[in-house]
């Protein structure tokens, strides 16, 4: 109840702009982590069978004002709790990239316990490599009051002096691995806690750019997990500025 006081506040009345409008359509196909970048389809528009850990997928085509298009995709891998052995990996890399801190609280596997955290890894792709985006987009990875961090080239933190609470801008096409950070507090943690927060990209209206063929896929399991949200928004209408879903207030 917390997580959706504190969420509806301050991120409803933002995001209902963002997602005014965003085209989608919410299948079981599987995701790609290489997206082909085309005038009209989506970026998935060509993808493999299912991953078992998949949560939901995010794809979209960004074009600057010539026509010049670069598929992006988002891919969304089911959370594993802190403790868990199969997240060895995502605690020693998210330590290593917030132990500087969130807000004023370094993150160590020690506050991890403490907050009964789980762990999201999301994949970001792109069908070039080392292309510069005509602007600069916005990632929204999760809860904004959580750590949030991302490993790979072209996407850095929106405020440097605080990499994991300030959200991330993706400048150069590429790929990526981030991690998102939910504190279900003791008892913990709770799998379902990113439920509660938002996920996709966006660019600024005047940024001679825009975010088009935008996709959802959400896997049986990620559906289950939203039906009871009344605040979750599923990103089917378009501005042609965002492709986001995930939750929005009530």
């Amino acid at each position: 109840m917390r997580a959706k006081s504190i969420l509806g506040a301050t991120t409803g009345a933002l995001l209902v702009v963002l997602l005014a409008g965003c085209t989608g359509s919410s299948t079981d196909a599987g995701p790609t982590t290489r997206p082909s970048a085309s005038p009209s389809p989506s970026a998935s528009a060509s993808t493999p069978a299912a991953q078992k850990d998949v949560l939901f997928t995010i794809s979209a085509n960004v074009r600057d004002k010539t026509g010049n298009t670069i598929a992006i995709e988002l891919v969304a891998h089911k959370p594993l709790p802190y403790s868990d052995s199969s997240a060895k990996s995502l605690v020693t890399e998210f330590v290593s990239a917030c132990g500087t801190g969130v807000g004023t609280t370094p993150v160590t596997a020690d506050t991890l316990a403490a907050n009964g955290s789980i762990l999201l890894q999301m994949d970001l792709a792109s069908s070039t490599n080392g292309k510069q985006f005509v602007y600069p987009i916005d990632v929204t990875l999760g809860n904004v009051y959580f750590g949030q961090s991302v490993l790979g080239k072209g996407i850095a933190p929106t405020d440097s002096a605080h990499p994991c609470s300030s959200g991330f801008t993706w400048t150069t096409s590429g790929s990526g691995r981030a991690i998102a950070d939910f504190e279900s507090g003791n008892p913990g943690p709770d799998l379902t806690s990113w439920k509660y927060a938002l996920y996709g990209f966006s660019v600024p209206a005047d940024s001679q750019s825009t975010i088009e063929a935008c996709k959802v896929t959400l896997t049986d399991v990620a559906k289950s997990t939203v039906a009871d949200v009344a605040g979750w928004d599923p990103g089917q209408a378009a501005t042609g500025y965002a492709c986001t879903i995930g939750y929005v207030g009530e």
